[in-house]
């Protein structure tokens, strides 16, 4: 069984890299998003945010339940 301290840090690191892939792939999601809805006139900074946000809770919700449901 792992210590608390190593799950822990696990699910840090999954949430970084999750926050950071999402960030990097955010330029091309927000164009695909205003291609879509073109009248979607907000800061693209505030989209960034929302994806890479968006990203990281679904990402620590379905890991967090995952290992919930594990133990």
């Amino acid at each position: 069984m792992a210590s608390r301290a190593g799950v822990i840090a696990i699910f840090a690191m999954i949430g970084f890299a999750v926050g950071f892939f999402a960030y990097l792939a955010s330029p091309v999601v927000g164009q695909a998003l205003l291609a879509l809805i073109p009248t979607l006139s907000v800061d693209p900074s505030i989209v960034f945010a929302m994806i890479t946000g968006a990203a990281g809770a679904l990402v620590s919700t379905v890991t967090v339940t995952a290992w919930a449901r594990r133990a």
